[in-house]
């Protein structure tokens, strides 16, 4: 049978919506209220009261932007990653919008929660922020950034090919797990990757939570909305 995910908000350790597979309601919700946390539940394609009973449901602690700054500040390389770049993209590049100071706080919540080595944040900021791989080289020469291969380089021009989003899946998601955890770590960045943009579709509405990869994902949306609040899109990156 068929595996939906189903979604509800809890709040004081209620359920304040009914369970549904329309994610829409308890978008509402997140981004409107810094208490409601996502709750989901995964299970067979039968009456929800039945899944209540036999599944098991996930409740994701939500990061708000300034909760995740105030806690990784001076802590985390990530993080002082995140504040050089976005000090010396600005002076190199004058983005002509703040979509890049977006994805540049979602990597660094994103890598900090999947523990990437320092290169597999590089390459995912490389990749989220730019779609020319001249640009990308030459930033890797200039911050003389080492130890990288032509397999970084081949990895990096064939997430900017696409697709970047994620997979539609008719049945059962397929989850792959390489036996090399230097493997898994690019997998992790490519899905990591394609959830970003899928986040960054907040503004016209169109994101969808079960295209969401990395379980980490579910746990940045509200941090998501305080950045779209911060730093709208506009025309441009």
């Amino acid at each position: 049978m068929t595996e939906i995910t189903y979604y509800s908000i809890l709040e004081n350790n209620q359920l304040k919506l009914p369970w549904s597979n329309d994610d829409r309601l308890v978008q509402r919700h997140l981004e409107n209220d810094k208490g409601a946390q996502l709750a989901a539940l995964v299970g067979e394609e039968m009456p929800v009261d039945k899944l209540f009973n036999t599944g098991v449901i996930t409740i994701y602690t939500q990061d708000l932007l300034e909760n995740f700054i105030n806690k990784r500040k001076n802590k985390s390389y990530y993080l002082q990653n995140a504040f050089f770049l976005i000090d010396d993209l600005d002076k190199k590049f004058k983005f002509r919008g703040a979509r890049y100071l977006r994805v540049i706080y979602l990597v660094a919540a994103m890598s900090q929660k999947n523990a990437f080595t320092q290169k597999m944040n590089w390459l995912l900021n490389f990749v989220s922020i730019f779609d020319d791989m001249d640009d990308i080289r030459s930033l890797i020469k200039e911050y003389n950034l080492k130890g990288w291969s032509d397999f970084d380089y081949n990895f990096l021009e064939n997430l900017l090919k696409g697709p970047h989003e994620a997979p539609v899946w008719s049945k059962q998601k397929i989850n792959l797990q390489f036996t090399s955890m230097r493997y898994q770590y690019y997998f992790e960045v490519a899905q990591s990757f394609q959830d970003i943009n899928e986040l960054l579709k907040v503004d016209d509405g169109h994101i969808k939570l079960d295209r969401l990869q990395n379980e980490h994902s579910l746990e940045l949306l509200h941090m998501n909305y305080e950045l779209s609040k911060f730093f709208p899109d506009s025309d441009g990156k």
